[in-house]
């Protein structure tokens, strides 16, 4: 019989993991990789299974979701986030598909949940991700939300969009949660464009804001989501302008750190004051 593996890495989930691994249990085996948390998160997986594996806290946890994979023992992998459920309908489909043979990657429908409701456009709607998998048919890279490769041969699934055959995802609680998940992966981003030498320039953290405003609001159809669809479409224009913000003050400062600035005009003050007293 084909056995299936679910990997989730979370840190610090202890309000959403037990929803998630609840909705689990039809798999042959649950990994949870524990991303350093502070509160009850590995506690909680504990009640669920014993292969619990500690990985040190990383700045964009995807890229460290290869670690998990690797200790899955399944024909198949599903990878599972701590904010997501899967149906029941959704679960079926999936052990059907595996024990058919008829794929090696599946791209699985998402339904998100938003800033308190469901978000139908916006760049957001059903989205299928590869979520589900034979083992060895991906690869992974550190790269943040293309972390993900398919080998070159494997065969492709596509399940429909629709509400029946999903994943729930319930993201963003509201803007402060979304601004916080915004800056980790903001200066995840702009790490990797100074990294690879891409160049500054406000041309492109202008062009860069403006495109995906459009994107998100005109060409994703966001104005259907309302105040919802506008309010996520200005953060994500947001999103792109502080990475090459954040770009900017890595070459501006890369060989005069700020805290190393501040403290040169700190000790002229103070010696300015010595001087005085003298």
């Amino acid at each position: 019989m084909t056995s299936i593996s679910a990997m989730i890495l979370a840190r610090n989930e202890e309000k959403n993991i037990r929803y998630c691994l609840e909705t689990l249990r039809w798999c042959d085996e649950i990994i949870v990789v524990n991303m350093d948390s502070s509160d009850k998160t590995a506690e909680i997986a504990g009640e669920f299974t014993d292969n619990v594996f500690f990985h040190e806290k990383v700045p964009a946890f995807d890229i460290a979701k290869k670690f998990g994979v690797e200790k899955a023992t399944g024909d198949w992998i599903l990878l599972i986030d701590a904010d997501e459920m899967v149906q029941c309908s959704l679960a079926d489909r999936l052990r059907s598909i595996a024990e058919e043979n008829s794929a090696d990657i599946v791209e699985i429908p998402f339904k998100h949940y938003i800033i308190g409701d469901c978000v139908r456009h916006t760049g957001w709607g059903y989205t299928p991700l590869p979520r589900f998998f034979r083992k060895g048919k991906v690869t992974f890279t550190e790269t943040i939300h293309g972390y993900m490769h398919s080998v070159r041969d494997a065969k492709i699934l596509r399940l429909e969009s629709h509400d029946e055959i999903c994943i729930y995802h319930f993201n963003y609680i509201d803007s402060s949660h979304f601004v916080e998940k915004l800056n980790r992966y903001t200066s995840v981003e702009a790490h990797r464009l100074y990294e690879n030498k891409v160049p500054f320039s406000y041309r492109q953290l202008i062009f860069s804001a403006l495109y995906e405003f459009y994107t998100r609001y005109a060409a994703g159809r966001g104005y259907k989501d309302g105040a919802r669809g506008f309010s996520l479409s200005v953060m994500m224009a947001f999103y792109r302008a502080l990475t090459y913000i954040k770009l900017w003050e890595k070459y501006q400062f890369e060989d005069d750190p700020i805290p190393a600035r501040y403290e040169k005009i700190r000790n002229g003050l103070l010696m300015d004051w010595r001087t005085k007293k003298q």
